[in-house]
């Protein structure tokens, strides 16, 4: 196959996901996962791909200062003013080298988010483009990071959304009280893994937040902290409030869609409507993932938002299993178009929207407790890479 380009694959995970610098991602990897390495098979094939790890339970702000770090090398700046705001530590931890060489103007990226990845990666591409209008009011020039400069927008070449959620999760409303338990567990284990060896295996990359320390390329311990834990809940910083209808809405209203940026995006659905009911309402098909049976449920019996005033209707209702299938499909104000549609080339600008995938959140990366099949999940990979690297440049 003759390639136009063969700009780096940049593959960055989703919420609770992990990178290919953690344990964890040798034993299953995210990108992957019980169907193999994704990473390994798109290198096999020519590609250039990298994994990089960033805050599991963070916002998307601060994931996108992390993964900046560790594009161009150096120590993270979550800003001067974005610090302030919620009350964490303006810098991170330190890379000594960058993922890749060379990251520019001349050597772009193609960005690939699954699941809260879309929302970071979005925004990377808008900081990268735009910076940070409060970071330069709040900075002086010689100590502002470059990524809060802007002028950046050439260096994205595509952004790939895979089961992203662009518009917020029902099932924090649907299963509410479910959900702020577990929050209160995820942040209890970022903790937990700031002081001892489980760091080691599966960090939380919260070191703004003096959850887990790290020093010279090593996470090192901090003091189990129930008062940091519950300042991170109460910040509204995290990735728990830009899951919510009313963060994602944040989000969305700071990110803008890069007139010179292609886009990609794979919604997918595990559901059908229920048998027997005279509503609207969907429920799990059997191969989906037992463990999001319960939360895909929740989510297809959800028709109307009852916690606050954004406004759902039973087209929220279908889903993967964690997130309803239409806030997969596509930022609302953006502009956008189904790829079966497309007559020509994709431009630049526009979100191309592959036809819903019969997957679950996890099967899309390769299955979790039930594995995708293997030559299927691969072929797609293939063929967008393929795709990616055949547009104008």
């Amino acid at each position: 196959m003759e390639m136009k380009t063969n700009y780096p694959m940049v593959l960055v995970h989703g919420m609770l996901g992990f990178g290919e610098d953690e344990l964890m991602d040798r034993i299953a990897p995210y990108w992957g996962m019980l169907s193999g390495s994704t990473k390994q098979y798109l290198e096999d094939l020519g590609f250039e791909v990298y994994c990089p790890s960033v805050g599991k339970y963070s916002s998307a702000w601060d994931r996108a200062c992390e993964l900046y770090a560790q594009l161009i090398g150096g120590t993270v700046d979550y800003g001067e003013a974005h610090a302030k705001k919620y009350g964490h530590k303006r810098f991170g931890r330190t890379y000594k080298k960058p993922l890749f060489e060379g990251f520019g103007s001349d050597k772009k990226v193609n960005l690939w988010g699954h699941s809260f990845g879309g929302a970071t990666i979005r925004l990377f591409a808008t900081l990268m483009a735009y910076g940070s209008e409060a970071e330069k009011a709040a900075t002086p020039e010689n100590e502002l990071s470059d990524l809060f400069k802007g002028g950046k927008e050439d260096w994205i070449f595509s952004i790939t959304a895979v089961a992203s959620v662009h518009e917020g999760t029902t099932l924090l409303y649907s299963a509410k009280d479910i959900m702020d338990k577990l929050e209160d567990v995820t942040y209890m284990l970022a903790n937990i893994s700031g002081n001892n060896p489980l760091g080691w295996f599966y960090e939380s990359h919260m070191e703004q937040w003096d959850l887990c320390g790290f020093e010279n390329g090593k996470v090192t311990s901090k003091p189990f902290s129930r008062t940091n834990q519950k300042r991170v809940k109460d910040s509204h910083d995290n990735v728990w409030y830009d899951l919510t209808m009313q963060g994602a809405k944040e989000v969305n209203e700071t990110i803008k869609c890069l007139p010179n940026v292609y886009y990609f995006s794979w919604p997918c659905c595990k559901t059908s409507q229920k048998f027997f009911s005279l509503k609207p309402r969907q429920t799990p098909q059997l191969t989906m993932c037992p463990l999001f049976w319960p939360f895909s449920r929740s989510i297809g019996n959800y028709p109307k938002n009852t916690v606050d005033d954004y406004p759902i209707d039973e087209h929220w209702l279908a889903n993967d299993g964690v997130v309803p299938t239409i806030s997969e499909t596509a930022p609302f104000n953006e502009p956008h178009m189904d790829l079966h549609d497309l007559k020509g080339e994709p431009k630049k600008g526009m979100w191309y929207v592959y036809d819903t995938f019969h997957e679950d959140h996890l099967g899309i990366i390769g299955g979790f407790l039930l594995p995708t099949n293997t030559a299927y999940m691969r072929d797609i990979y293939k063929n967008h890479a393929r795709l990616l690297c055949q547009l104008e440049k």
